[in-house]
């Protein structure tokens, strides 16, 4: 009868066993974050000069995508990096189906968007459990901003600022408050979707975090550029032989300017590293809670930027008439076009453009549970259309079982354990007059509407060398392509794009003759010992 009772026992727990999830079985947690207008290279482990150790920690332990491609303009990127659709229009929406959140909420994901939103209606009624943050564009990273567009807690207003708020370091609690398990026993996966706004503008940084920066930038962007490619070089970003692009013809020598136009450039510049150096110092704070939860190990962290650097500084007069400085709490200045060109470090043109510095982003996946060999670098190109299927496939959703060519991406899950992939279809981008079409071997892009330039990716993957002229069936063939997709996706018979020339909010940014002249701006001497080291 023991010996019965022991079976039974033995063979009750057995099934227990066999039955309970296991860790090796469980959905993993999810974080999602995104940087708003980051450079290509600012971080360390994309060739940056700038202080990113939980960034590096990420991409050293995780996976590298030097190819990962966005939509140039932070609302297309967002909607296709939440829907897994094209987004052709600048539109406040994500309307066409549901988007991850939605699909996760489905599968007994917690879901949680802490930061920046941007899109239309209100992230609780989108799939979203959990929101802290604003609705709109950008806000006062010191201040805040209220009403319709202004920071929420769930659908509720938010305006407890307070003397020492910083917009970075409120989303950094908020979302170490949300992943923190609930009960004693809580097992239930999370999805947080970390968007903060850093560091799109205004500029504006804790005086102490300027300072440390300040003098760094002296030496100039070309000088800040010429590093990062050598250490891009070293990092196995780029190859050694790797045609790099001409100076912009619309950007001064830094060797030209005055003392005072380099004094308020390196100020512009300092703001710019200390709001990148907040953030990464944010996400070590995540990384450290998760490993305190013992969460760490099976959470999924992808990490990118939402389009290239902002090349404008459209305010800077009217800032200097109220007396206001980069990093002044009701200032609002831009990186401008010198330092956009040393954050895209190596490629062409900015934020806005399709050109490689408007929309690639170096992008980081890590995962201790799911990441077979740490630290390397998958070159292959990918997306943020291929987030949502890459999503539903990693946890373990109904939809990946079936067929999810319903959405304009595919899975890159593979990477994660060291396979191929194969993009199965071209890229496609556009923006104002700004368009691009990208195959593996070849990019057609057209920037400020000045025509299509045709480059081959596998000799020239810089886009330097235009050889529109020289293959104009493959110009032909390909812009074939691109306006097949066009109207399908917008629902127009033809494409009338609206003019960077025209506009009142963006400029021609061409680098080749059709962008605007960048007229640094000077230091005004009753300004000057504002942020000065003592």
């Amino acid at each position: 009868m023991r010996t019965y009772k022991l079976t039974l026992l033995f063979v009750l727990q057995l099934l227990i066993c066999c039955n309970a999830p296991s860790q090796n079985d469980a959905k993993p947690n999810i974080i999602l974050i995104v940087a708003d207008d980051l450079g290509y290279s600012d971080l360390g482990c994309y060739g940056g000069e700038m202080n990113t150790p939980a960034l590096d920690k990420l991409a050293d332990e995780g996976v590298r995508f030097p190819n990962m491609f966005n939509a140039g303009m932070c609302v297309l990127s967002r909607s296709s990096l939440l829907t897994g659709q094209w987004w052709p229009h600048v539109g406040y929406g994500i309307e066409r189906g549901d988007n991850i959140a939605q699909n996760l909420q489905e599968t007994g994901y917690r879901t949680g968007l802490v930061g920046k939103w941007h899109l239309s209606g209100v992230p609780n009624d989108k799939g979203f459990d959990y929101f802290f943050g604003f609705v709109g564009g950008f806000s006062s990273y010191f201040h805040g901003s209220r009403g319709e567009n202004g920071y929420h807690l769930n659908k509720e207003p938010f305006t407890d600022f307070g003397k020492n708020f910083y917009s970075t370091d409120a989303f950094t609690k908020h979302a170490i408050d949300f992943i923190a398990p609930k009960t004693a026993n809580d097992t239930e996966p999370f999805f947080l979707y970390l968007s903060y706004q850093a560091p799109h503008n205004p500029l504006q940084a804790p005086k102490e975090d300027i300072l440390k920066q300040r003098g760094k930038y002296l030496k100039g962007w070309q000088a800040i550029r010429e590093a990062r490619i050598k250490k891009q070089i070293e990092l196995g970003i780029i190859a050694p032989d790797t045609p790099l692009p001409d100076y912009p013809e619309n950007l001064p020598d830094w060797g030209s300017l005055s003392p005072e136009q380099k004094d308020l450039e390196d100020l512009r510049m300092s703001v710019y590293a200390a709001m990148i150096e907040r953030m990464d110092a944010g996400i070590g704070q995540l990384l450290a809670a998760l490993e305190n939860n013992g969460q760490l190990d099976n959470t999924l962290i992808l990490f990118m930027s939402d389009n290239g650097t902002d090349s404008f500084s459209v305010m800077d007069a009217k800032l200097l008439e109220k007396g206001l400085l980069p990093g002044d709490a009701g200032s609002n200045y831009q990186p401008g076009t010198g330092w956009a060109y040393a954050s895209v470090t190596p490629n062409r043109l900015y934020k806005i453009s399709q050109h490689n510095g408007g929309v690639k982003t170096g992008a980081i996946a890590y995962w201790p549970k799911g990441i077979q060999k740490q630290g390397t670098i998958h070159q292959e190109p990918v997306h943020m259309v291929d987030i949502v299927p890459t999503l539903l496939e990693v946890s373990k959703h109904p939809k990946a079982s079936g067929p999810i060519d319903v959405y304009a991406g595919q899975s890159m899950s593979s990477l994660f354990s060291g396979k191929k992939f194969e993009r199965k279809s071209p890229l496609f981008f556009q923006f104002m007059d700004n368009r691009a079409i990208r195959t593996e071997k070849w990019s057609l892009v057209e920037v400020d509407g000045s025509g299509w330039e045709l480059y081959n990716l596998q000799k020239d993957p810089l886009e330097t060398n235009d050889l529109s002229n020289k293959q104009k069936h493959k110009v032909h063939s390909l812009n074939e392509s691109w306006f097949s997709w066009w109207t399908k996706e917008s629902n127009e018979a033809d494409y009338i794009p609206e003019s960077t020339a025209t506009s009142t909010h963006y400029e021609p940014q061409g680098d080749r003759g059709t962008g605007k002249k960048y007229i640094p701006t000077a230091m005004p001497k009753a300004l000057k010992s504002r942020y000065q080291k003592k």
